[in-house]
Parts: structure tokens; C-alpha cells; sequence
């Protein structure tokens, strides 16, 4: 076989090998940071709503918070609780805004600010800033969820 026979075999081989591959590798779909920002901005709803159940039912079953100067709280059920507790705290008001997010493939990340607002016993309010980074997957319905949330308070 002639030489340059042998490297134009070389090549259709090498050009339908990595045909083949790339056909079956999952594309990587890439999310908008209002997508990825919505999970932060439902959370601060369900919260408003005094609803600790739907708060929680924007992180993974197994997902971790790690609060400021408190243990880690893992799995829904207990991030549930964490949130109740919040609520029962006297919240009256909390927002969002998110800084910026990006996903590769099904994981993703969001960072932003937050603003919490409290009524205290004594009727006065106490407003509450910080910043807050959430590691989100998307989960088998499309949509994204917290697997892993952090925040600070600014004072």
C-alpha cells in the first residue's frame, strides 16, 4: 500500500473515530443566571409565605446548609426545620439578588446578597445583610435545586 494511501486511511479512520465519540457524549447545556437565580428568589417567596415546607423543597433531599457560626444542617427534612425556625423568629421580610451564576453540564453555582427583616418582641425591626453562595444541580425535571448553600451576615 502506498504511503499516502495508508495516511488517507489514517485520517477517515481518526475523523469517524471522533465522529462516533462526540455523537455519544451528552451535550453540555449551559443555564442563564436568571435561571439559575430563580431558585434563590422562590426560596425568599416560600419564606415570605411562612411556608417552611416549600423552602425546603428547593434544596436536594440530601443537601447540606452551612450557616454562619452554627453546625452544618443535612437532608431536607431538617433544613426544613432550620427555616421553620426562622419563621418563627418573627420574619417579616427577605429578598435576593443575585451577583452571578454559572453551570457547566447539570451543576451550577449563584452567588448574591441577601436582606432579612424581623419584627422583635418589642415591635422594633432588626434588618439583617449578607451575602450567600449556593452550589445548585439540576434535578430530573430540568429544574435547579440547592445541593449546598453558605452565608455570612455583612456585621
Amino acid at each position: 500500500m502506498k504511503p499516502t494511501k495508508f495516511l488517507t486511511l489514517g485520517i477517515v479512520a481518526l475523523l469517524l473515530a471522533t465522529s462516533i465519540i462526540s455523537c455519544g457524549q451528552k451535550t453540555k447545556e449551559t443555564a442563564t443566571v436568571e435561571q439559575l437565580g430563580q431558585m434563590n428568589r422562590d426560596f425568599a417567596k416560600a419564606l415570605l409565605a411562612k411556608d417552611a415546607t416549600a423552602a425546603a423543597n428547593l434544596y436536594d433531599e440530601n443537601a447540606s446548609l452551612l450557616p454562619p457560626n452554627e453546625p452544618i444542617v443535612t437532608g431536607r427534612e431538617n433544613i426544613k426545620n432550620y427555616w421553620q425556625a426562622l419563621i418563627d423568629a418573627g420574619l417579616i421580610d427577605a429578598s435576593v439578588k443575585t451577583i452571578d451564576a454559572s453551570s457547566d453540564g447539570d451543576l451550577g453555582y449563584e452567588i448574591g446578597t441577601f436582606e432579612l427583616k424581623f419584627q422583635g418582641e418589642d415591635g422594633a425591626i432588626i434588618t439583617d445583610t449578607g451575602k450567600y453562595t449556593e452550589i445548585l444541580k439540576r434535578n430530573s425535571e430540568g429544574k435547579w435545586i440547592s445541593i449546598y448553600g453558605m452565608w455570612s451576615n455583612n456585621e
